[in-house]
């Protein structure tokens, strides 16, 4: 999910400096009453609107890239389903196959069985 926009905060929190109440400016731009409360609160104890920068998100997978990559070298025929399981097997960990295949797609592997 993706931050709200500046422009919408500034006009939610304009709105409540100019006399509404965080609940009647919420309303007026559809957001939910604590929203408004919590772009206010921001506003005072930091003097912006800007939202806070969010932590880039990795996966539990990429500390098994090298491993994976050394295991398809040596078989590219492995299914998804054959690496989720010796990823279970030989290195406890718990993935489901379209989670891998989405990986495996951000990292530039293709696979596709062939055989």
């Amino acid at each position: 999910m993706r931050p709200y926009d500046i422009a919408l905060r500034e006009r939610a929190v304009r709105a409540v400096l100019n006399g509404s109440s965080a609940r009647a400016a919420a309303e007026r731009f559809e957001l939910a009453p604590s929203t408004v409360t919590r772009w206010l609160h921001r506003l005072d104890e930091h003097g912006e609107l800007e939202p806070k920068p969010r932590p880039a998100r990795g996966s539990r997978l990429d500390e098994h890239a090298d491993w994976l990559a050394e295991l398809r070298l040596v078989d590219p025929s492995l299914s998804c389903r054959a690496l989720v399981e010796r990823l279970g097997a030989e290195r406890g960990l718990k993935v489901h196959e379209t989670t891998l295949w989405y990986w495996l797609r951000r990292q530039g592997m293709r696979h596709k069985k062939t055989v």
